[in-house]
């Protein structure tokens, strides 16, 4: 075979080859605008991105920008950069932002960003890969987002992230602590403290220039900090007010799935009003604007696209007026690995459940066999094939999820799909919310069995859930547990009766509460009888009576029961007085002290035996016996 005959036989196979490599691989962001004095700083050697400087604009012009490079703005300067899967970040002005990895290859995304100084914000697409990374430092501080929106800023003492939508986790380098906020919130760092304010503007880059000015100030204390931030969110929210009254636009939905990595969308807005995706606003005049918007052909899935609006006059206060949701599925000129082209998740990862009660996964898979087979799998559950449950390739399955189910314990959903161009298993992570009550349905159940000072209790209907169980004596709490499981478990009795309350309560507030009044009498080895005037013999002398007149006297018989505890005769079952033809038993409400005093009769002209007996409720027999003579 000649040279020249082998070379035209590789050469489509080395096209396909560099084509593969080149569309699955992207390690650059793309400028798409930028105002004011803007550079890039590579490998040693200035760069111009955007300059009004005469000899500035000679510099080497950049129309991206890659991994390692410093991007610097000046005063009323900015820069949008976009990213290979549709994502993208604004460096505002004064501003100076390393990027320390861009890489977006196979489906992995990593971008990682430091800023030195001033402020960017970020407009990023849903992450479908739990590996992917974005992330934005601040020196110390550390915000790893996952398809959300706001900014993030460094001052003279202080880092802030502010979220418009979506989760940040912002990590303390020095402190290994993380804070969790949401959009709508506004965290600032200054001073190695934390504080998470509410404001309606957060994620607005207008918050940070105002916040910026007033953090000169280092000796600002958090109530000061947290004033300042209000106060510039009203004053932000006022011009919001005035600017959504000016601006009204329609924009063309997207289809649910596109096959084009490049759409183009219409919108018709009032007219003086500037619109645009992430290039160069372009003004309405009442007419409707085509705005292009594309993003990296191997980025298959979920996309977002935010539109952003001013009114003319006024470039600085800006606002979002729209956004767009589709599904990128791939097309002709998408390079996508095998895998890829089989079954792609749409759904974001981890799949929240709480309300409603129930997972809901779609995606989209291969149409090309039509005896293929998809399946998702939750626990003991399979669903049937969804294949011609599915039109145009596209799924979407719900699964009841909660503890009456059985399954609120997954942790991960699996789907199957199985074809004649091979197959693919992908492992979906749950997140099911057990404190919903949508889901934690069923509430814990107790029993109780009190046997002398001792109270038995089962707990039961808590595996897989956490409850938190408190006691109450006479309505005064005692303990607080936390149990994450059934159980059997024991409570020592306080001395004395009291009235006993044991509450339980899940996560989702499910609630079993027991109560009664219980009693506990532990041993007294010192209880004693204590008679006035001892046990010694005691004589009464009395005249004889006359005859035919009854013979027996009336005498005070006083004694107390001494070392119950506190002197409660509650302690007391029962008194026993025994004397001859006669037997006197107190207990109950005749019990009102641990001192008797009790009437006895004693016969004239002869000796007599009283003897008492003293029954505790813990069990002790106590005796005393006190002799009189009647003469």
């Amino acid at each position: 075979m000649s040279f020249s005959r082998f070379f035209r036989l590789i050469a489509p196979l080395l096209f396909i080859l560099v084509g593969v490599s080149f569309a699955a691989k992207s390690q650059s962001g793309r400028v798409h605008y930028a105002v004011g004095e803007v550079f890039v700083l590579r490998s040693g050697t200035e760069m111009v991105i955007k300059s009004n400087d005469p000899d500035k604009s000679k510099l080497k012009k950049a129309k991206n920008v890659k991994e390692r490079d410093d991007i610097i703005t000046k005063l009323e300067s900015e820069v949008i950069i976009g990213l290979p899967d549709g994502s993208s970040f604004n460096v505002q002005e004064n501003t100076v932002v390393t990027i320390t990895k861009l890489s977006f290859e196979d489906g992995e995304n990593n971008f990682i960003t430091e800023v030195k100084r001033g402020s960017m914000k970020f407009d990023v697409q849903k992450q479908a890969k739990t590996k992917n990374k974005i992330k934005f430092k601040t020196g110390i501080a550390t915000a790893a987002i996952r398809g959300t929106d706001g900014f993030i800023g460094k001052t003279a003492k202080c880092e802030i992230a502010s979220l418009s939508t979506g989760n940040l986790d912002f990590e303390i380098s020095t402190t290994k602590k993380t804070y969790a906020i949401t959009g709508g919130q506004t965290i600032f760092y200054c001073k190695d403290a934390a504080i998470v304010v509410d404001l309606e503007s957060s994620g607005n880059g207008e918050l940070f220039r105002e916040l910026n000015a007033v953090l000169t100030d280092t000796t600002l204390s958090a109530d000061a900090i947290r004033k300042a931030a209000e106060k510039a969110d009203k004053k932000i929210s006022e011009k919001q007010k005035e600017l959504r009254a000016k601006i009204n636009c329609h924009i063309d939905p997207l289809p649910d799935i596109v096959y084009s990595a490049k759409q183009t969308i219409s919108a018709t807005c009032s007219e003086g009003t500037y619109i645009r995706i992430f290039g160069e606003p372009q003004r309405s005049n009442g007419n409707a604007l085509l705005l292009p918007v594309e993003w990296d052909p191997s980025t298959i899935g979920q996309k977002k696209v935010p539109f952003t609006c001013f009114y003319e006059g006024d470039p600085t206060n800006t606002m979002q007026c729209g956004l767009l949701t589709t599904y990128f599925a791939g097309s002709s000129d998408t390079t996508t690995t095998g895998d890829q082209a089989l079954l792609t998740i749409m759904s974001s990862m981890p799949i929240k459940v709480c309300d409603p009660a129930m997972i809901t996964i779609e995606g989209v898979f291969d149409t090309t066999d039509q005896n293929a087979v998809l399946t998702v799998t939750l626990g003991k559950y399979t669903s049937k094939n969804l294949v011609p449950l599915s039109a145009k390739g596209r799924f979407l399955h719900s699964i009841p999820v909660s503890d009456k189910n059985g399954n609120w314990n997954e942790n991960t959903l699996y789907v199957n799909f199985e074809s004649k161009n091979g197959n693919k298993n992908v492992e979906v992570p749950i997140r099911v919310v057990k404190s919903c009550k949508t889901v934690n349905l069923i509430p814990p159940t107790l029993a109780l069995y009190a046997n002398q000072c001792k109270a038995a209790l089962a707990l039961g209907q808590t595996d897989g859930d956490k409850a938190i169980y408190t006691l109450y004596i006479d309505n005064v709490a005692q303990k607080e547990i936390y149990f994450d499981s059934d159980r059997k478990f024991y409570e020592k009795l306080t001395s004395g009766i009291h009235t006993y309350r044991f509450h339980v309560e899940d996560l989702a507030g499910n609630k079993v509460e027991l109560k009664q009044r219980l009693q506990c009498y532990p041993p007294l080895r010192n209880a004693k009888i204590v008679i006035d005037g001892g046990e010694e013999p005691e004589y009464i002398p009395v005249p004889p009576p006359p005859r035919g007149i009854n013979t027996k006297i009336h005498r005070q018989l006083s004694f107390s029961v001494k070392n119950l505890p506190q002197n409660d005769p509650t302690y007391i079952k029962q008194i026993d007085i025994t004397l001859p033809g006669n037997h006197i038993q107190l207990r109950g409400t005749d019990l009102q002290s641990n001192r008797i005093d009790q009437q006895i009769e004693l016969p004239h002209g002869t000796s007599t035996k009283v003897k008492i007996t003293v029954t505790l409720k813990s069990g002790e027999i106590l005796t005393a016996n006190k002799p009189y003579t009647v003469q």
